[in-house]
């Protein structure tokens, strides 16, 4: 007899109390014919988020689905990300922020069907539509749209990333672990798709199914230029260390690909000039350099 596969949704939240009411409706509005639970992982948000979250226990009709937790310190977010996954218990795991949302009832119902009818593939994507309140941006548009491949393996993800982490929904693999060099990545969701590449394909729906928020208080502001490159050789390096330089050439690629893409303007480094920390962005401009020259 089919046993139905339980869902757990892993949401962590800071910070979130303009945002978070639509992403837990996006989860508690889905149609499915398994169980689901929700995860939520608050870590010491001093607004009213954590209000928010409990009204939602107390009040709403699936408000039983939820099972939250308020940190009482602030944790950072991958120590929180990571402690989240660790609750989820169920046969599948889905991402979904606590700024982001989802816009279709059927999402689960879609991803796990296709899933459960799939066994050689271990992960399932959609397309979203991106909402962006940063200063000076193009406010909405599609992120995916058409890919000529939509059956993916772990080097046609080594590229410009691509895939909202909040369409991820996964099978949970006994044997799978979370080696060391994941804690200290800055990508969580990166490193997470990469190590989970390796167990299995991913199949990309190309369906509109959530939203995907850029705003000026979200974790990706952090990790711009320098920043930003040196969390992806980070995660590079370490992955191509873990699967013993199997995808090395495409890691270096991809490693030139985020240099080029991310070295600051030249007005940024003026600025960063004037802050009084030339002797940092020397270092920095040094290490950089010998980055360029190891990977041609």
């Amino acid at each position: 007899m089919f046993q139905s596969p339980k869902v757990s949704v892993c949401m962590i939240t800071y910070g979130h109390e303009k945002f978070i009411v639509e992403a837990i409706n996006g989860v508690l509005m889905q149609e499915c014919n398994f169980e689901i639970e929700l995860i939520i992982a608050n870590d010491f948000s001093l607004d009213n988020t954590n209000k928010i979250v409990n009204s939602f226990i107390e009040t709403h009709p699936r408000g039983h689905f939820i099972k939250y937790t308020m940190h009482s310190k602030n944790m950072g977010m991958m120590p929180n990300f990571i402690w989240a996954l660790e609750k989820c218990k169920g046969k599948y795991t889905a991402l979904c922020e606590g700024d982001d949302y989802w816009t279709d009832p059927l999402k689960l119902q879609k991803q796990i069907d296709f899933l459960e009818n799939n066994k050689d593939y271990i992960l399932s994507f959609h397309d979203v539509n991106v909402n962006n309140t940063r200063k000076n941006s193009i406010n909405n548009y599609r992120m995916i749209g058409f890919l000529k491949n939509n059956n993916l393996e772990t080097e046609d993800l080594l590229k410009p990333w691509f895939i909202p982490t909040c369409s991820v929904v996964f099978r949970k693999s006994e044997k799978f672990s979370l080696p060391k060099w994941f804690h200290l990545s800055a990508n969580g969701d990166m490193a997470l798709l990469l190590l989970l590449s390796l167990e299995g394909k991913f199949k990309y729906l190309n369906e509109i199914m959530g939203v995907y928020r850029m705003h000026d208080n979200g974790i990706s502001v952090s990790y711009t230029g320098y920043s930003n490159i040196f969390s992806k050789i980070h995660l590079y390096q370490n992955f191509n260390e873990y699967t013993n330089k199997k995808f090395e050439t495409k890691l270096h690629q991809a490693m030139k690909s985020e240099i080029h893409a991310h070295l600051p303007e030249f007005h940024e480094l003026r600025r960063l000039r004037r802050s009084k920390k030339v002797k940092v962005i020397k270092v920095i401009q040094a290490i950089v350099t010998k980055i360029r020259g190891v990977l041609g």
